[in-house]
Order: C-alpha cells, then sequence, then structure tokens
C-alpha cells in the first residue's frame, strides 16, 4: 500500500475510535437510562390518545419495567412509557433523547404549562428539517412542569427495535452530536475515499479484488447511511415510507458484494466441497430475499438477513482457518471478517434483550465494520504492493529474455554460416566423387552421404529461421505474383520426392482462381513446401493432394494425405517447436519438429492462420486462407 494512503488510515482510525470511545465514557456520566425508570401499557388497538394514557396509568394499568434490556420491537401494538426525571445533577436543563433516528412513530407528551400538556410528534413521518435540534436522534428539551408530573411517551415500531430512551444534559448532548458528526463524517470520508482509491487501481492494475473491494466498499456506506437515517435525512427527507425497503435492500446488497470481494480475494475458495452448495444457496437466498423485502414484515427480515450473514461468514471462516500458510494480505481479510462476525452476534443478542443498550454495544456493528473496512484496504494494500513487484520483476525478466534471445540468434546465425560452408563444400566433392566412382555400392554409399549432408542444411536452416522469427527478423514482402507459376514450381519439386515413395501426388485448382495474388510469393512458398513434405513423409501410400480454391475474397490452400492422421490428445503440442506428435515418429520418420512451428509463424505474419482437420488413419488436411487485400481479416 502507498505510504500516503496507509498514513491516512492509521491516522483516520485512531481518531475516530477515540471520538467513539469518548462518546462511549461519557454516555455513564451525562446521560440516564429512562426505561430502566419507566412504566409501560401496551396499546394493541394503536387508538389511545393522552386522555386515554392518563386514565391507564391513573387506573393501574402501567406496569414497572422490571428488565432494562425491555423490547418493544417486533410488535404492531403502540407502547406508552411514562417517566418521572431524576436529575443526575441539579441545576441544568436537560433533554429526553431517543437514539434510533428511523422510528416508525414517537410521540412525547410534556405538560408545558400548569394542566396544559402538548405533544410533539417525532417520527418518522416528520422530516429531518422539521427537527427541534438539527441532531440525528429525536431529542425534546424537558419543561419545569415536567419535572414534578413526569412526562408519556408513545412508541409505535414495527420495524425498529430495542429503541435506547435517555435523558442527557442539554450542553453536552450538543457536543456530543457534534463529535458524532465528526465520527460519521471521517467513517463515511474514509471508506468512500478508499473505495474511490481502489476503484482507480482497479483501472490501473486490472486486477478485480480491486473492483469488487470498490463496490463492497460503495454498499457498506449505502448500508450505514440507510441505518443512520443520512440517506433519508439528505436524499429522500420527505419519502420516510422508502426507510425499510431501502435499508433491507441494501443490506441484502453489502451481503452480496462482500460474498463477492472475498471469492474474488480467495479463488481457493471454490475448491471447498461445499462451495457449490453454499454458491447456489446464497444466490437463491439472494435472488428471494429481493421480492421478500417488499412483501414481508420489516420484523422478519431483521432477523433473518443477520442470521443469514453470520452462516455465510461462519462458512468463510472454516475455510479460512482450516487453510495453512496463509500470506500478510489474506490474514488481513480473516481478521476483518472475524471482526464484523463477531460484531454480528453481538448485535442479534442485543436486538434479542440479551444484552443491554450500552454504547459500545449499540454502535458495535458501525464500529467494526469501520474497522473490516480498513482490514480489507490494508489486505488489498498488500496485493497492490505484491503486484508492484511482480510487474518490477516481469520487466526485469522481459528484459533479460530480449537479451537472450537476441544473443541466441546471434549464435544461431553465426553458427549456421559456419556450418554451412564446410557442408555445402562436402556436398560438392560428393558430387565430384559420384562422376568418379562407378561402382554400385560406391553410388549407394555416396547418396546416403548426400542425404545425410541435405539433411543437416535443412536442420540448419529450419532451426535459423525459427530463431529469426523468434526475434521478429522476417520481414514479409507483398506483391503481385502469377498464382499458376508458383504451383508449378511447388509441383516440379514435390513429384520427384512422391515418386521416389511411389505416391501419387494431385493437383486441384479451382477454375474460378485469379491469375494474380497478391501477397509474399516467397514464403507462401515456403509454408507449402514443408507442408507438402510433412505430407509426403507421413503418408505410407495413397494420394498427396495439393488443393487451390476460392472461399469468398480469400485464396484457401489445402495440403490433404491419406497419412496416419493425429490423435487428439496429440493436438495441444501440434505446432510447439521441437514437437512431434509422439517419440515414435521421430524415430522412424526423423525431422526436427519445427516445420509446421515455422509455418504457423510465418502465416501469422501475414495475417493468416494454419488450421487442420484430421482423422486417425485416414489422413490429415492442412489449410491456410490469403486475401488479395491485406487490410481485412480472416473470415471465421
Amino acid at each position: 500500500m502507498p505510504i500516503g494512503l496507509r498514513t491516512f488510515t492509521n491516522l483516520t482510525s485512531i481518531f475516530f475510535l477515540s471520538l467513539c470511545l469518548g462518546n462511549c465514557s461519557d454516555k455513564y456520566y451525562e446521560c440516564t437510562d429512562v426505561l430502566a425508570d419507566s412504566y409501560y401499557w401496551e396499546d394493541p388497538s394503536l387508538s389511545a390518545g393522552l386522555n386515554s394514557a392518563k386514565e391507564a396509568f391513573s387506573s393501574g394499568k402501567f406496569q414497572k419495567i422490571k428488565d432494562s434490556k425491555y423490547n418493544i420491537g417486533y410488535s404492531k401494538s403502540a407502547h406508552w412509557f411514562y417517566y418521572i426525571p431524576q436529575f443526575p445533577a441539579e441545576g441544568n436543563r436537560y433533554w429526553l433523547v431517543i437514539e434510533n433516528p428511523l422510528l416508525d412513530f414517537v410521540d412525547l407528551s410534556l405538560e408545558e404549562k400548569e394542566n396544559f400538556w402538548k405533544t410533539w410528534e417525532m417520527g418518522d413521518h416528520r422530516p429531518y428539517m422539521n427537527r427541534i435540534l438539527p441532531i440525528r436522534p429525536f431529542a425534546l428539551r424537558l419543561t419545569e412542569p415536567s419535572y414534578r408530573t413526569g412526562m408519556f411517551v408513545r412508541v409505535q415500531s414495527e420495524g425498529s427495535i430495542r429503541v435506547p430512551l435517555a435523558m442527557c444534559r442539554g450542553d453536552w448532548l450538543i457536543s456530543r452530536e457534534a463529535r458524532a458528526e465528526i465520527s460519521y463524517g471521517l467513517f463515511f470520508g474514509s471508506i468512500l475515499f478508499i473505495g474511490i482509491y481502489h476503484l482507480i487501481s482497479y483501472f490501473y492494475s486490472k486486477k478485480t479484488t480491486f473492483l469488487t473491494f470498490a463496490v463492497y466498499s460503495i454498499s457498506l456506506t449505502i448500508f450505514i447511511g440507510s441505518q443512520t437515517g443520512h440517506l433519508q435525512q439528505y436524499f429522500y427527507p420527505d419519502r420516510t415510507d422508502w426507510n425499510n425497503y431501502i435499508i433491507q435492500l441494501s443490506s441484502i446488497f453489502v451481503c452480496t458484494t462482500g460474498m463477492i470481494f472475498i471469492y474474488s480475494f480467495f479463488p481457493f475458495l471454490s475448491e471447498s466441497k461445499f462451495y457449490k452448495i453454499i454458491k447456489y444457496s446464497a444466490a437463491t437466498c439472494v435472488i428471494l430475499l429481493i421480492p421478500c423485502v417488499f412483501i414481508l414484515r420489516y420484523s422478519y427480515l431483521s432477523r433473518f438477513i443477520p442470521m443469514f450473514s453470520v452462516g455465510m461468514m461462519f462458512f468463510f471462516l472454516v475455510t479460512l482457518f482450516q487453510r495453512k500458510n496463509l500470506n500478510q494480505s489474506e490474514l488481513w481479510v480473516r481478521r476483518g471478517i472475524l471482526i464484523v462476525f463477531f460484531a454480528i452476534l453481538v448485535s442479534i443478542l442485543r436486538l434479542n434483550s440479551i444484552l443491554p443498550n450500552a454504547f459500545i454495544i449499540i454502535h458495535a456493528l458501525k464500529i467494526s465494520q469501520f474497522l473490516e473496512i480498513l482490514c480489507f484496504a490494508l489486505a488489498t494494500g498488500s496485493q497492490y504492493n505484491l503486484i508492484q513487484q511482480f510487474a518490477l520483476t516481469t520487466n526485469v525478466e522481459k528484459e533479460t529474455a530480449l537479451k537472450l534471445a537476441k544473443s541466441k540468434t546471434e549464435i544461431l546465425s553465426y553458427l549456421s554460416h559456419e556450418i554451412r560452408s564446410p557442408i555445402h563444400s562436402i556436398m560438392a566433392y560428393i558430387e565430384i566423387l559420384s562422376e568418379k566412382e562407378t561402382g554400385r555400392q560406391s553410388q549407394e554409399e555416396l547418396k546416403y552421404l548426400q542425404r545425410s549432408a541435405e539433411h543437416v542444411v535443412k536442420l540448419v536452416s529450419d532451426i535459423l529461421d525459427q530463431s529469426r522469427l523468434e526475434a521478429g527478423k522476417i520481414e514479409i514482402h507483398k506483391e503481385n505474383f502469377h498464382l499458376s507459376d508458383l504451383i508449378d514450381d511447388i509441383s516440379g519439386e514435390v513429384k520427384a520426392i512422391a515418386a521416389q515413395k511411389n505416391l501419387s501426388f494431385v493437383v486441384n485448382l479451382s477454375p474460378d482462381l485469379p491469375k494474380t495474388l497478391y501477397g509474399d510469393s516467397f514464403h507462401i512458398h515456403q509454408v507449402l513446401t514443408n507442408l507438402l513434405s510433412n505430407a509426403v513423409k507421413f503418408t505410407k501410400e495413397g494420394t498427396v493432394t495439393l488443393s487451390v480454391s476460392l472461399v469468398g475474397e480469400y485464396v484457401q490452400f489445402s495440403v490433404i494425405d491419406s497419412g496416419l492422421g493425429i490423435k487428439e490428445d496429440e493436438m495441444a503440442i501440434l505446432f510447439s517447436q521441437f514437437s512431434q506428435a509422439n517419440r515414435s515418429i521421430y524415430k522412424k520418420f526423423g525431422g526436427t519438429g519445427l516445420g509446421l512451428s515455422i509455418c504457423r509463424g510465418l502465416l501469422v505474419l501475414m495475417n493468416s492462420e494454419l488450421k487442420v482437420k484430421t482423422e486417425l488413419e485416414k489422413g490429415s488436411e492442412f489449410y491456410f486462407l490469403i486475401r488479395n487485400e491485406s487490410n481485412k481479416s480472416l473470415p471465421r
């Protein structure tokens, strides 16, 4: 990771966590939990107003809350609370604070003047700009009479659960919320910065991990923003009915993008025997959950989606802990998953009234997701460094390889020249001796020497051609030439070697062929000669055919034999250097194994491609196409 990003993430994390811990420590001294000392009454009819609540309280229907973890969520009933403030410090102004900014309905009724009660509606149906204090939680300043007569709070919340109600000192509340906004600013800003940085890194490196992490970071920002109320406040303040849908859709989205990122970071996860089951099960759940957001009650999905996330992370953690020798970047991802895994468990326990509404517990998921993003950023940063090191190493290796290739070409050129000269001299002496020697045995021995010398010359020529191809030193010279002249020259050469093996050599020319062709006649001649020589070599009996036909605007050259054919598993190495279909062919027929490799390389330079059709024990067909105009591509 570049030093700037590492420093930024470290400083941001320290500052963000300091603010969180500061808010956490102040909570115990400046705020009092309301629910712990309240009385409650459940109204299933949703029709009771303030007067009905007063009557219910007078008649003893309100009950003392015995459990401070009292849960009012997952219910269509309205819950009324009655509370008489018990101030931690006298002489200070206090505000009633409702921490959850996304409650469906909250009404607070206070005695503003003696025997005059006033009700404030603080639920989602009130846009953010109408709040009494411009802060995210609902806050209402306590009046003097309410100090004596108490207050009524009505909460109706099917979607929100474990609502924290607290009474906080006014001056501290403002400063705390200021610190909270700074924390959120750092939180969202850091995640967006890291996400955009990785998106840019993807375009630079084309590494899929950076793209999936950038998408995950952005989806996580949307998810947290929907939970904290920031999306509603800044993007759709008058459409509060969207809230529950957006929270659930963004939670599904963040789970999906998180799984995609982890799978892209750990390709070996696909090796697990449970991979396909988990993969298709998760995909099915995601597809089914999206319509369920608009059909099922919010409270049902609020229970299922966290459990779904825990299940997926449990699978990832079990797989990763079983894997040995993880590198540093992979360890960072595992730590991030582990942090969020425990944070989701804590949130589930809190939402089911098992853990209390302490600050660190309420915000455990947000803090863990921030730490997770930092761990993932450190992981991708380590991976980025590995990519840079690999690129540097690759460049060095590439330069070394080019130098070695150049040196090899120069050495081979020198050796070929040094070998050709004495071989040509030997061949000249063989011809002279052939004229002088009249004995039958001597003539046969001289012919054997001549064939061996020609084989050495062919071997040297093939190696030199292959080296020149690799070094890019073969140039294609295109010109108009007579097609008939090319075919006649090749036929004269091949007929002689075919006759030696008692093979028939046939030339089939299509009547609609053009008289002239635009191309490199020398290298086309070389390719066809190589292909026909191979056909003759590997055909024991039968026919070798050279077929030239017109295919659209292309001239197709085909060499067909009735020889051995090629096995399917041998096709992969057919065009490799120094390769033949199998070792027995070399022992029986000889050769360098460079012919087809050279042919393919030459045709690539001529914007063509060598293709093959073959059937075992029946023969093979090698063919390629040449176009008169070189500025158009080959047909498929």
